[in-house]
């Protein structure tokens, strides 16, 4: 987010007075069981949004989230009471959000993925990405991608609600417990916070849509078939919970889609972040909401 910065410093914000990160551990997902660092890193978060308050005049803070850091967010604010919400945060800007999984992370899990680092083994890597808690919370879920075959093989095919089958027939049981017991809870409704929200991504970038795997099985890269999405994040995801949320009472929302803005290009992007930057510039201190 280097060119954010650099784009909200050049507006007045200070690092460590008025603009503040915080990055958190990829490898580990809240919810229940979470690890300690994932409970560790929730508490400092709060800690870090009620001292941004108290230290910018009582202004409620603007939180500005990117890919999976929207998830980490949303579950974070639907964990505090409402009035703690309206008190301390103004707007919620997200963008490319993978609302609903990304269809590559089924990849990820069976054959690999070197997400673009040339010369890198993508089996050599396998068993550390799918140690990685996180990687099963991206994994497609049915309410967005339906009944529809994500990877197909030579004897069957596997849709978002095969997760479990699928995970066992890549050779990894091992990833179906934690699956059963974790995910759901962090997947199965992403609720509205009710603070005002942004939505921000991009579209019509060839993006994974179907994984074809041949009958020598899930040791090899697959053919890949392509959709829309931003390059990352399929589109059925990005906009997943636009629907809902847009009819859920009490919950502002605005989206902003950019053509052919890729998952970190749109970071990058000189239109995309004067609108990043206006949005953050232009929020407000949310009114009352009707709960």
């Amino acid at each position: 987010m280097i060119q954010l910065v650099n784009e909200l410093t050049s507006k007045g914000y200070k690092k460590g007075k008025s603009l503040f990160g915080a990055p958190y551990d990829f490898r580990y997902a809240p919810g229940p069981r979470a690890s300690k660092v994932a409970v560790e890193y929730q508490k400092d978060l709060k800690f870090l949004i009620e001292h941004a308050y108290t230290t910018n005049n009582k202004e409620p803070v603007v939180l500005v989230s990117h890919s999976m850091g929207c998830l980490w967010t949303l579950y974070f604010l639907n964990q505090q009471p409402m009035e703690w919400r309206h008190k301390f945060v103004a707007h919620f800007v997200t963008i490319a959000a993978p609302w609903g999984g990304v269809v590559e992370q089924m990849m990820t899990f069976a054959s690999g993925n070197p997400e673009g680092v040339p010369f890198v083994n993508p089996l050599v890597i396998r068993k550390e990405q799918r140690s990685s808690e996180s990687n099963l919370w991206l994994l497609p879920v049915s309410w967005t991608y339906g009944l529809r075959p994500l990877v197909i093989t030579s004897s069957r095919s596997y849709t978002a609600a095969d997760m479990e089958e699928f995970l066992n027939d890549i050779g990894y049981p091992e990833g179906v417990a934690p699956y059963r017991s974790r995910i759901p809870h962090l997947t199965e409704v992403l609720q509205a916070p009710k603070v005002p929200i942004t939505l921000i991504y991009g579209f019509g970038v060839p993006t994974a849509e179907t994984l074809n795997y041949d009958s020598k099985g899930f040791d090899y890269i697959p053919k890949i078939e392509m959709g829309d999405g931003d390059g990352t994040v399929n589109v059925c995801s990005l906009t997943a919970v636009i629907s809902d949320w847009k009819n859920t009472q009490g919950q502002s929302l605005d989206v902003i889609a950019f053509p052919e803005k890729g998952h970190m290009k749109i970071l990058q992007d000189k239109e995309a972040l004067e609108v990043i930057v206006n949005t953050i510039l232009n929020a407000r201190p949310q009114q009352q909401l009707v709960v």
